[in-house]
């Protein structure tokens, strides 16, 4: 119980609680499992389950009684999740609500150390060179290829377009 309060105190989590016997639970296993590998070497999100079976003093203390329950946690806060339950509306919550984004304007705290050098090398090219970059990595963030690199195509366009001044 100790290592998951830690864990969700400090990180931004997702949790689903199941019972071993709940077939809505074995429906979703797959979809969760995915969305778990795809964000499993991410720093800042940690996607989890607990098995209510085996762990029914922490089910109780977060006043789980139906499965599945998903719940999260952002920067310690503990939410009721009430999306949809497939990989795509779970994938787009954890994108837009769970991620840790780069802000230029506040890079110190929010950058990884590979996005800093990505700033400090296109925040000295002039607006042409980056609205070409952009056009590339417009091309590519759609291409199968590996978590990693779409997550780093990713991070790269929007900070090219804060570095450019648009909405994101």
């Amino acid at each position: 119980m100790s290592n998951f309060e830690s864990t969700v105190s400090t990180k931004n989590t997702l949790v689903k609680f199941y019972q071993e016997w709940c077939g809505h639970c074995k429906n979703m296993k797959p979809t969760y499992d995915q969305l778990s590998k795809e964000y499993y070497n991410n720093a800042g999100v940690v996607i989890a389950d607990v098995n209510c079976g085996s762990e029914p003093e922490l089910c109780e203390a977060y006043g789980v009684t139906g499965y599945p329950t998903i719940k999260y946690w952002v920067k310690g806060e503990e939410n009721d999740y009430g999306g949809g339950r497939d990989y795509d509306s779970l994938k787009t919550f954890a994108q837009e609500t769970l991620e840790v984004k780069c802000d230029i304007n506040n890079s110190a705290s929010t950058c990884s150390e590979r996005a800093l050098k990505y700033i400090a090398k296109m925040s000295m090219k002039l607006d042409s060179a980056i609205a070409k970059e952009i056009h590339r990595l417009n091309g590519m963030k759609d291409d199968s290829m590996k978590v990693e690199l779409k997550h780093w195509v990713n991070e790269r366009l929007r900070i090219l377009r804060m570095l450019k001044g648009e909405e994101l």
